[in-house]
């Protein structure tokens, strides 16, 4: 075998290793683009019931990074802000469901509410952690809107509020490194995802 061959040769498994590594590093970083938020999916199991939104096991991310549980019974008023944190989730999963009823798969909502199930999953997963009751999911009373422009001004409103809420938990999740970092990352979503999404949406 001369030269030439063994050079083209080595050319191509050189070739085959990195469209190999590319293939890894792809699987290993979804990249939820779009609105998504902090790459939530990470192996939560979301969603209590044919209702409820599912979770999605994508893998890596906030679930390979959470800090360990904490080794004290959490206190009610505690478990009370989780419980809040996951029914803005799913108060903002179902409106965002019913402006897609209306006007069909219509980003940014589809993009977003796929966020949300995400969000639902991740606090669904720290009720597991801690031995809490998954609760039945509400029955919300769900708006229509005149026009999608419309729906994008109260997206954006609804997720000022959500990070507002989640703003509220910082202090007393302090001594719960894992209920701080999960909190703090949706709420970051809210405002630097989904946020800009919706104001784009609604033209301001």
């Amino acid at each position: 075998m001369n030269a030439k061959r063994i050079f083209i040769m080595l050319l191509a498994v050189v070739a085959v290793m990195m469209l190999g590594l590319s293939m890894v590093s792809a699987q290993d970083n979804p990249g939820y683009g779009n609105g998504n938020g902090a790459g939530m999916g990470n192996g939560y199991q979301g969603g209590r019931n044919a209702d409820a939104p599912r979770g999605n096991n994508n893998g890596g991310g906030l679930y390979l990074n959470l800090p360990p549980a904490s080794t004290d019974e959490l206190p009610q008023d505690i478990i009370d802000l989780m419980i809040d944190g996951w029914l803005d989730e799913q108060h903002a999963y179902a409106v965002y469901g019913s402006v897609i009823d209306q006007f069909g798969t219509v980003r940014p909502f589809v993009n977003i509410q796929r966020s949300e199930a995400q969000h639902i999953a991740a606090w669904e997963t720290l009720f597991v952690r801690y031995g809490i009751a998954i609760p039945e999911v509400p029955a919300f009373e769900l708006p229509e809107f005149a026009s999608l422009g419309e729906a994008c001004a109260i997206g954006a409103e609804a997720e000022v509020a959500n990070f507002d809420l989640y703003d509220t938990m910082t202090t007393s999740f302090e001594p719960y490194p894992d209920l701080l970092y999960v909190s703090q990352s949706l709420r970051d979503a809210s405002e630097f995802n989904h946020l800009p999404a919706f104001e784009m949406c609604a033209g301001r």
